[in-house]
This record gives C-alpha cells, sequence and structure tokens, in this order.
C-alpha cells in the first residue's frame, strides 16, 4: 500500500461512521421516553383537568321583543279584516364586557408522581372585580321595540373539572350563587349566576367574583375591559410568560414569581372582537390571552436528545485524540479498540437518559460520565503502556464530557462553542503535528 496513513484514516472514518446507527437507535429512544412521558401527563389531565383559561365575567341580557301582529278575525256575513295585536317573542341573548377589570390571584405549584414522571399541578386563587356599565337596549326597528328582561353573569372556563370554589361573588347588591352552565349563551363551558330581571339593576354594576381553580401546565386569562389590570403570582421559580402580550412588570427568583399585566381595548379590540370570539368559540384562542405556562428549564428528556446530537461529534473528538496518540506517541490501536471505545461513547448517552428519569440531570450526567470515562481509561490503560499517558487521556476524556454539558446548558449560545471547540481542537491537532514527517510515518506503517 503506498498510502498506509491514509488507509488508516479511512478505517477510522467507517468506523465512527458505523457507530451512528447504535447514536441513532438510542436517540430514538430518547424520544420514545419523552412521547411516553408526554403521554403519562396528557393522561393525567383527562383524569383531573388540564391547562385552565378563562374567560370572564361577561354580563348576559336577555332580550325580549314587542311587535304587532295582524290578527284575522272572520265574521259570518262580514268580509273578514285584520285587527292589530301586540305580541311578544325572545330574541337572542346579547353579551357585555366589563368597563375595568382587575384579576389577582396566586397559583402555588404542587408536585407530583405517576410512576417515574413528574407532574405538575396548580391550585389558583384569583379574584376578579370591576365594573359593568347597563347598556341600553336595542333601538327600535319598524314596529318592534326591544327591552332587556332577565341579567346574568357568565364566567367562561377552559376546564371545568377544575373548579373548586366559586363562593362569595358580589354583584351590585346581590350575592348571586353560581351554577353549571353558561345558560342560553354561546359559550362552550362554564359558570353563570342569576341577577334577576334587568329593570331592577342600577347603571353601574360593580362586581367581586372569588374563583379557586386548579389545572395543570398553564393558566391563561382573558383581559377583557376597557382597562385590565392583572397580577398574577405563584411559588414556581421557572414561568414561561404565554398569550398576546408580555407583562409589564415580572419579577422571578429561586421562590416564584409575580407578574402584572396592563391592557387597554385599543389593544385587544373591544367588545366586538371579543363578542365574536365568544360566540364563535374561539375565547380560548392564545392570541388575546395573558397567563404563564410551569416550565421545567433542565428537561431530563428534551437536554438528553440534545446530548444525542452532539454524539457523532463526541466520537469524531476522541478518535481523533486516539489517531493522535499513534502519531506522536507511536501507540498502535487496532480498529477493534476504536469499535469498543466509540461503542461505550455511545452507552453513555443511554445511561444518561435512564439515570436522567430517577435523579437531576446534573447527577445524571456526572454520574454516567463518571463510569465511562473509568471504563475507557481503564480499557486504554495497557494499550497507552504508562500511567502518565493513561492519566493524560483520562482528563482528556474528562474536558470532553465537561464540554458537551457546558454546550447544553447554553442552549442560546451552543452553536458558538461548539464552533469554538471544534476550532480548538483542530488547532492543537496542528500544533502538535507542524513537525511531524508524514512521509516517514507512512513509511513506519507500511513497514511489518
Amino acid at each position: 500500500m503506498r498510502f498506509p496513513i491514509l488507509l488508516r484514516f479511512a478505517l477510522v472514518a467507517g468506523i465512527a461512521l458505523l457507530l451512528l446507527l447504535p447514536l441513532h437507535m438510542i436517540r430514538d429512544k430518547v424520544a420514545e421516553r419523552q412521547h411516553r412521558a408526554a403521554a403519562v401527563q396528557q393522561a393525567f389531565a383527562q383524569e383531573t383537568s388540564g391547562p385552565q383559561a378563562i374567560a370572564g365575567p361577561f354580563l348576559a341580557l336577555q332580550c325580549q321583543e314587542t311587535y304587532v301582529d295582524q290578527r284575522w278575525v272572520y265574521p259570518e256575513k262580514r268580509n273578514p279584516y285584520s285587527v292589530p295585536e301586540k305580541k311578544q317573542r325572545p330574541c337572542a341573548t346579547a353579551l357585555f364586557l366589563p368597563k375595568d377589570l382587575a384579576i389577582t390571584g396566586e397559583a402555588p405549584v404542587e408536585g407530583r408522581y405517576r410512576g417515574i414522571y413528574p407532574i405538575r399541578l396548580y391550585r389558583a386563587k384569583l379574584e376578579l372585580s370591576g365594573s359593568f356599565v347597563l347598556p341600553p337596549p336595542p333601538v327600535p326597528s319598524g314596529e318592534s321595540t326591544f327591552a332587556w328582561k332577565d341579567a346574568f353573569v357568565v364566567l367562561a372556563i377552559r376546564d371545568v373539572r377544575g373548579i373548586k370554589s366559586a363562593t362569595g361573588a358580589r354583584i351590585g347588591a346581590a350575592s348571586p350563587e353560581f351554577m353549571p352552565g353558561t345558560h342560553d349563551t354561546r359559550i362552550a363551558s362554564g359558570l353563570h349566576a342569576r341577577l334577576g330581571a334587568a329593570s331592577a339593576l342600577k347603571p353601574a354594576l360593580e362586581f367581586r367574583i372569588p374563583l379557586e381553580i386548579g389545572g395543570t401546565e398553564s393558566l391563561t386569562l382573558a383581559p377583557l375591559g376597557g382597562q385590565n389590570d392583572i397580577r398574577l403570582a405563584s411559588d414556581w421559580p421557572h414561568p414561561s410568560f404565554i398569550g398576546g402580550y408580555s407583562p409589564d412588570a415580572r419579577d422571578i427568583s429561586g421562590t416564584g414569581f409575580s407578574a402584572h399585566w396592563r391592557v387597554s381595548d385599543l389593544a385587544t379590540g373591544g367588545n366586538s372582537v371579543w363578542q365574536e370570539a365568544a360566540l364563535g368559540d374561539r375565547l380560548f384562542t392564545a392570541a388575546r390571552r395573558v397567563g404563564f405556562s410551569l416550565v421545567e428549564p433542565v428537561n431530563p428528556y428534551s437536554m438528553s436528545y440534545r446530548a444525542t446530537e452532539y454524539g457523532f461529534l463526541f466520537v469524531l473528538l476522541t478518535f481523533a485524540a486516539f489517531v493522535l496518540v499513534e502519531v506522536i506517541w507511536g501507540v498502535r490501536l487496532h480498529p477493534v479498540q476504536y469499535g469498543l471505545a466509540g461503542l461505550a461513547l455511545a452507552v453513555f448517552f443511554l445511561l444518561l437518559i435512564a439515570l436522567s428519569e430517577h435523579v437531576y440531570f446534573g447527577w445524571a450526567y456526572a454520574a454516567a460520565a463518571a463510569g465511562c470515562v473509568a471504563l475507557l481509561t481503564y480499557y486504554l490503560r495497557h494499550p497507552l503502556g504508562n500511567l502518565a499517558r493513561t492519566s493524560a487521556f483520562g482528563m482528556l476524556f474528562s474536558a470532553l464530557y465537561g464540554a458537551l454539558y457546558v454546550l447544553l446548558r447554553s442552549e442560546d449560545h451552543s452553536l458558538l462553542l461548539g464552533a469554538l471547540l471544534v476550532f480548538g481542537v483542530l488547532a492543537a491537532i496542528m500544533a502538535l503535528t507542524r513537525k511531524l514527517d508524514w512521509s516517514a510515518l507512512s513509511t513506519r506503517l507500511a513497514s511489518p
């Protein structure tokens, strides 16, 4: 063989490419476990209550139309004639938004487990307050006149199974009791409270509605009022603020968070937009709500999946170190040793996902990395020949695992750090081999 060193590089590259198969299988296993964890959370939400969204309160006014109907009279010996007669019939129930709306609440989070899978629940205590302005009835049309008949208040709630309490409401001078359902509105799900005859209500109707509700994953609220002031707090230290509006103020610490939104109807579109959404069953679309979701920043499945994406780079860096050992120290490593070392690197990712399902991800990473470093160092002790070289290789493996962990934790800067790592390794290889006589090395490799 004229260029044995090229054959050596091709053989090592072939082994590295073959290792893509176990890495791909492990990545599929990580995705499978991630989907199973999501399925467990969905099953739990179906048994209790899922992500919650609240829109309300709405002032619902039943409309009554008084119209003139012609009643025909048929006398025996005269021509028939019509007699005008006033009649009444119901017309469509109208929904009206608060003039101003303030929502304050706390949502402490409770952690549970379904098997080995963690589940997060909250039990939010909310208070909705503000005022309605009683609108005039629709203008007369022809001989028809309109009047408000009965009034009631409606709360739209995405998953009513999570309602724990809705007592102690004060609306105007009354203390109505909330009942299941949304009465004769087209709102999909929620509660309603009867206020009696609309004619007995004051033009300005103040309200205060306490509500205790449980849910999972997220809590969002609809800013229905002309002016909205929404304040939420929780003991969860890793919120993700979702919806169509960012908080005007936020405070996040290791003990929890608080957030404050101020939204006017100039930003939401006002009464016409919300009425159209209510009648079209689109109240719970995220575009016009505010709220938070419970995020786990160190998700073992997403972190493990990201780690497998760097698996091939990890193998290449390790094999580059092996080639340097052969070139500089004159150590001959068999292709089988390359393959077994590569498999040990692949098994690291399997250990990582298995351990991270039971312990904190950082501890799982440290345990899996320590086990693989110890195994590789012990395995290479004999071919490397002495303790100093073996210790150097052990330190190199530890540095590689440390670099991978930094890449995983620095999601926003992972590309930059990865590029710098590859550049640094390439620069080190070029610096260490700058005086190497490749022709002499090729001759040495060709000799028996």
